[in-house]
């Protein structure tokens, strides 16, 4: 065999295995829509203090977000393509609503104070990479990056003790913030065709501060809602359309 036979030979065996592996996700573009919640990890919504509220002595009690607002409904729209065989860019815009529960958070005279925190609206504008471990064959695994801003709508807060006749209704708690967020997914899916693949996500995200407004006059209570950052734990049910 002379040597250009071989030299075709050996291209007409090799290319079929090359583009093969070079298929993957690369040059694939895809729409995916999300739904889902989450569960908060860490982070306050009162912080302690002691003063007085309408001249009666008070105190707070730390409280933790989870315990005054639950994530009821988280949805996202994301735009992805290809960059190589197992990795791919994505964006995302997502909607979140976060609800609030009434909690003792405290007293006042010795009674019960509570709190009610308003419902609260969420949007998030994400960039990030994602990393299959499986990127071919019906059922895909991946890892992910993300970060982004969310817009934190301004959040109000109702206080009551029924014993004394006290309410304090819609003051101003936290203002409306934008926050860095950043974190992680892993996710699996399964193909139901060549173009439409279902799936679930989870996911750890970190959110910035949110700003506080001024709250009660007594300056021992006035920062209570100076609070910190949250970490939280996003859960979707996902499906992906491919073109």
């Amino acid at each position: 065999m002379t040597p250009r036979r071989l030299l075709a030979t050996v291209i007409l065996v090799i290319a079929p295995i090359v583009a093969a592996h070079a298929q993957g996700v690369e040059g694939t573009r895809s729409v995916t829509v999300f739904v889902g919640t989450g569960l908060t990890l860490a982070g306050n919504a009162i912080e302690e203090g002691v003063g007085t509220i309408d001249g009666k002595p008070s105190v707070l009690v730390e409280q933790a977000l989870s315990n005054h607002f639950s994530d009821a409904l988280r949805l996202r729209f994301t735009g992805s393509l290809g960059l190589d065989y197992n990795k791919e860019v994505f964006a995302t815009f997502a909607y979140g609503k976060y609800n609030g529960t009434e909690r003792i958070v405290g007293s006042v005279s010795g009674y019960p104070l509570r709190a009610r925190l308003s419902n609260s609206d969420v949007f998030d504008f994400e960039g990030g990479l994602r990393y299959y471990l499986r990127p071919e064959g019906p059922i895909r695994t991946y890892v992910a990056v993300a970060a982004g801003l969310r817009h934190l709508q301004a959040t109000d807060a109702t206080f009551r003790v029924v014993e004394v006749g006290l309410t304090l209704d819609n003051q101003p708690y936290f203002k409306g913030s934008a926050l860095l967020i950043f974190g992680g997914d892993t996710g699996v899916s399964y193909d139901v065709s060549d173009t439409i693949a279902l799936g679930v996500e989870l996911g750890l995200r970190y959110q910035g501060k949110p700003g506080a407004e001024p709250l009660f006059a007594d300056p021992g209570l006035r920062s209570v809602n100076d609070t910190g950052s949250r970490w939280s734990l996003p859960i979707s049910a996902f499906a992906k359309v491919r073109f």
